[in-house]
């Protein structure tokens, strides 16, 4: 499951906080996240809901990630709905202090960002 390998990343967890996360061994996860086993239903729900995604996504039914705004914490709501209110360019400076508080280069948010 590549797109589970990917939300893992992005939320900076190693496989072993991962598969301590969902409960797992370390093993078990990383077999799911690597396509060598599949899982159940009940275990698709917990990762769709814990990284605020479709089973979908995780499956590669779809090809780009939908952030449901119901996995998100209130003060987070919030976030985005003042960030839908700044242009572009107030944008780029709010990514450029995101990245210096979350210690990312600049460069490699931006590159992602032309990705999506």
């Amino acid at each position: 499951m590549e797109n589970l390998k990917i939300l893992r990343k992005q939320y900076g967890y190693t496989q072993l906080q991962a598969a301590k996360i969902f409960n797992m061994s370390l093993r078990g996860y990383q077999d799911i996240e690597n396509g060598i086993c599949g899982t159940t239903n009940d275990r698709l729900i917990e990762f769709a809901n814990h990284f605020g995604c479709s089973i979908d996504y995780l499956l590669g039914h779809q090809t780009q990630q939908i952030m449901h705004l119901d996995s998100l914490t209130e003060n987070q709501q919030k976030a985005i709905s003042m960030i839908r209110k700044l242009g572009d360019d107030e944008i780029i400076l709010l990514l450029g202090y995101l990245a210096r508080m979350t210690n990312t280069p600049l460069e490699e948010v931006l590159k992602n960002q032309s990705r999506r």
